[in-house]
């Protein structure tokens, strides 16, 4: 193995044991819809007949 595979595998490591928690997350998942442009219904192309 090359020092690539290894200091993959020691950032893997590293960050496995916490050391690079950047933001304390509650480990809840919120998902809420929002009305954007994407989800009109006049945008979504339809099969004409």
């Amino acid at each position: 193995m090359n020092n690539e595979v290894f200091a993959a595998i020691a950032m893997a490591l590293h960050d496995d044991q916490g050391y690079n928690m950047h933001d304390g997350e509650s480990g809840r998942l919120t998902i809420t819809q929002k009305d954007t442009e994407w989800a009109s219904k006049q945008a979504k192309m339809t099969k004409v007949q």
